[in-house]
């Protein structure tokens, strides 16, 4: 039997037209497998952009997935540890070491040691790369070294872009428990975007691991009940989520990052303590630890708030999550105030409006982030932008604002300071 199937390989590998109609056989039948696996595990199977330099480990180097170039865990989504011990992608089959040299230093193939290492286990009568020849693996990598000038060239293209048999054929990733981007298949390409600097390339996510998928269908199904979120994640299996404003289908947050662009371009302080009223998901709590801030995130929505403290779990970060009122903080020391489209909730009632004004009495802050929303006409207190930034600074001891920019949804941003 052995001796018949390697009788088959070389009399295909000798004949390019037999070759290449088995290659679209099946690729086509790949694709359509796929489909029916994703329809079924209803998973849409779409196109995600992530940082190549954010796929930086594969999935376990024992996973049979890692192994294969099966289609059959499309859509899926499993438990164990798949998503543990997986090899560096820099280090995975020589193909970052070799193109790196090849294409960085100029060193002929024949001359990359790694590259020589391969030839010989070739020769022992390993399989490498799909090659059975030395000819073959020169051919190999020559064509990976076109792919990479291409590229280099015209830009990185979707399977879709580039009209072949399968458009579901892109770099292959899993999600881990931790929202890990685990690496599965497309080397080549994969290290081809690395070495050129590539911001994002298009992948496809097979799996997830059953922690991330609970979390992800939790998030979905705020999205349905509330037609949308307010914040990104930015995490690509997240900003994709399918939302809704009225009839109108999108897959990004109400607000996206130019919040943060505003707050970051227009730090007073460089660190300290920062608080975060209604803090949603957490993410300027996550923006500001990654730069080194202490933060503080309180968030009285129970939904929101269970995903908050998995999300921060999950990332790894130690801010602190204070399930309890913002009147009833005993902490009023901070160097910055985040209150983003906040306030407005707090002047419904006579009752929330004059604790809002206790606490903007003993808050202590060096700077107040501050967004306004227009208030209702039945609330106890109505406001317009200007007159919510006076009301601020006349029950607080900032005494000065900065108009920084508008946001999405047409709302306004102003910096607070003393």
């Amino acid at each position: 039997m052995d001796t018949f199937v390697t009788a088959v390989r070389k009399l295909v590998r000798r004949n390019n037209l037999l070759r290449n109609v088995l290659r679209r056989f099946y690729r086509s039948g790949q694709y359509y497998t796929a489909r029916v696996l994703g329809k079924f595990r209803q998973d849409r199977l779409e196109i995600l952009y992530v940082n190549p330099n954010d796929i930086a480990y594969t999935v376990s180097r024992d996973d049979a997935t890692l192994k294969g170039n099966a289609v059959w865990h499309f859509g899926s989504v499993s438990d164990g540890d798949w998503d543990l011990n997986g090899n560096p992608v820099r280090e995975h089959g020589d193909a970052y070491t070799i193109l790196n040299k090849r294409t960085s230093l100029g060193m002929a193939f024949g001359d990359i040691p790694e590259f020589l290492t391969h030839l010989r286990e070739i020769e022992a009568g390993a399989i490498v790369d799909s090659c059975t020849t030395r000819q073959e693996y020169f051919e190999r990598w020559r064509d990976i070294e076109d792919l990479y000038h291409a590229i280099s060239s015209g830009g990185y293209k979707t399977q879709a872009e580039l009209g072949t048999d399968n458009p579901l054929d892109e770099i292959r990733v899993q999600v881990g428990r931790k929202g890990d981007i685990l690496f599965e298949e497309g080397l080549h390409r994969l290290v081809i975007a690395q070495l050129l600097g590539l911001e994002q390339v298009p992948v496809i996510v097979t799996r997830r691991h059953t922690e991330w998928a609970k979390l992800r269908h939790d998030i979905i199904k705020i999205a349905l009940q509330r037609g949308f979120i307010h914040q990104p994640f930015n995490h690509p299996d997240l900003d994709t989520i399918p939302q809704f404003y009225g009839n109108r289908r999108t897959n990004t947050a109400t607000y996206g990052n130019e919040r943060w662009d505003y707050i970051v371009d227009n730090l007073p302080v460089t660190k300290g303590t920062v608080l975060d009223i209604g803090s949603y998901f957490g993410y300027f709590a996550h923006r500001f630890e990654d730069l080194g801030f202490e933060c503080y995130a309180i968030e009285p929505d129970k939904e929101n708030l269970a995903v908050l403290k998995r999300y921060r779990q999950m990332m790894g970060k130690q801010f602190t999550v204070w399930e309890k009122s913002l009147f009833d903080i005993e902490h009023v020391e901070f160097d910055i105030v985040l209150a983003l489209n906040i306030f407005h909730h707090l002047v419904q009632t006579r009752h929330d409006y004059e604790q809002l004004v206790e606490f903007l009495g003993k808050i202590c802050c060096q700077a107040m982030y501050f967004e306004p929303q227009q208030t209702s006409k039945d609330a106890y207190k109505s406001f317009t932008d200007e007159e919510f930034v006076n009301f601020v600074l006349s029950n607080s001891e900032l005494n000065h604002s900065h108009w920084l920019g508008r946001a999405k949804e047409g709302r306004d941003i102003y910096l607070l300071t003393v």
